[in-house]
């Protein structure tokens, strides 16, 4: 579960901004939408809105470089960092610093980083809460490390020496300098929990995900049964490899694919076309099978057909794409960040989604961006201290919380926002003057 994120000096965050997740205990409304079997109170949502260029998308960004550095030894490298420093000032700062606390097994750390092209300084903390003092896991300045869980002090000197621009999270997987259990949760926290999905994202084995999680599937059925894109459901179709080649005798290519390199037990080929899971070939159960998409569309007068998902809109592609993430946050302690979650979809399909969630007992935390104004609704979907807003002020990102409001739970929130009450709208000059 997310805490807390801290970021500073990243494309249009040039000073330090904090976002939260700590929901106020003064606000009464939706008492659901806050875990409060934990240590420490967390909300299950927040959505972050602005206009067009004030940073919302920087700070999924944020997360995501976060989260690949700490997880990819190798990250640094195929990056160009000063395409990543704020570059609207003179005298340009060489220094991104993160600090992120997260419970990861009942357990509260805190990991800060600050990260320049010839050097990395990163401790990680189990965290007391502000109950008690905090308990160094580790700290490493350079090539310099303090910990009581240190193995080797000259291993790990010269394991840092060679890796200078990774972290140590994911260098202590590979090459354990450090021993202690906590800091491998740490590590998986980031690794399995923590979780982005772009504007762009794809799933290439969602055909193979869901049918292997039926419960995934079934889901899937229930959301698309629910929110009247006229799909009555949707499977996956297994078809043996020359049925599927004989009906699809454009397809020659893969049968050359395959030839050239055989197929073998747990590995496939998928086949992606406009963000979309064409099909999936692999073995199953020692046959050489495709397996597709299909939608049972209503037609004229009764009439209904399995249509192939390349006939589906974008919009119902985003959604298929979307729904393993809202599964997890549902049925795990997951956190998801999208990044314009609305993207392609209407907004009453999109609020009629998100109240499905927020409605729903879950264990994980989804955050997204989103300009779908209707979700502004503190009657029916979002607390005040659910909401984030971004507004850029000379390129720097300023992100505050709509809890910072004096706000009665009775305000009509989205028009509030849409006349500028709270900051976060596009300034539009007027074209005939």
């Amino acid at each position: 579960m997310l805490l807390l994120f801290k970021i500073k000096n990243f494309l249009s965050f040039y000073e330090e901004t904090v976002f939260d997740m700590f929901p106020n205990p003064k606000r009464t409304s939706f008492p659901n939408h806050v875990y409060n079997d934990i240590k420490v109170p967390l909300l299950k949502q927040a959505a972050i809105y602005g206009a067009n260029g004030s940073g919302k998308s920087n700070f999924i960004k944020a997360i995501w470089f976060l989260k690949s550095f700490a997880t990819n030894e190798n990250f640094l490298k195929s990056v160009d960092l000063e395409d990543y420093f704020f570059q609207l000032v003179s005298e340009k700062q060489t220094k991104i610093s993160f600090e992120i606390e997260f419970s990861n097994k009942g357990k509260y750390f805190i990991y800060s980083v600050d990260i320049e092209k010839k050097n990395i300084n990163e401790t990680l903390q189990l965290s007391g809460l502000g109950k008690s003092e905090n308990k160094l896991l580790f700290k490493r300045n350079g090539n310099v490390i303090s910990s009581p869980h240190l193995q080797n002090e000259n291993s790990a000197k010269q394991l840092l020496m060679m890796n200078q621009q990774s972290s140590l999270l994911p260098l202590n997987q590979k090459f354990p300098v450090l021993s202690g259990e906590e800091i491998k949760e740490a590590y998986q926290w980031f690794e399995n929990k923590l979780e982005i999905v772009s504007i762009n994202s794809t799933v290439p084995l969602l055909i193979e995900l869901m049918s292997q999680q039926t419960n995934l599937l079934k889901f899937a059925n229930e959301i698309f049964e629910n929110i009247g894109v006229g799909i009555n459901s949707v499977k996956i179709a297994d078809t043996p490899f020359d049925n599927w080649m004989s009906d699809n005798k454009n397809a020659t290519y893969l049968q050359q694919i395959i030839e050239k390199d055989p197929l073998k037990p747990n590995m496939g080929i998928t086949r992606m076309e406009n963000n979309r899971n064409i099909f999936s070939v692999s073995i199953k159960k020692g046959v050489k099978t495709v397996q597709e998409f299909l939608f049972e569309q209503a037609g004229l007068a009764g009439y209904r057909k399995e249509m192939k998902i390349s006939s589906q809109s974008d919009g119902t592609v985003r959604l298929l794409t979307l729904i393993p993430a809202i599964y997890n946050v549902i049925t795990s302690q997951k956190v998801v960040f999208i990044d314009e979650i609305d993207n392609s979809i209407h907004p009453n399909l999109m609020f009629t989604l998100l109240q499905y969630f927020a409605n729903t007992k879950s264990k994980g935390q989804l955050i997204y961006t989103t300009h779908t104004t209707k979700l502004i609704n503190q009657q029916e979907l979002l607390r005040p201290d659910e909401i984030w807003l971004t507004e850029k002020e000379n390129g720097n990102t300023k992100m505050y919380s709509m809890n910072d409001f004096k706000i009665h739970n009775t305000i009509n929130l989205e028009n509030g926002y849409l006349d500028g009450r709270y900051g976060a709208v596009p300034q539009i000059r007027d074209f005939n003057e």
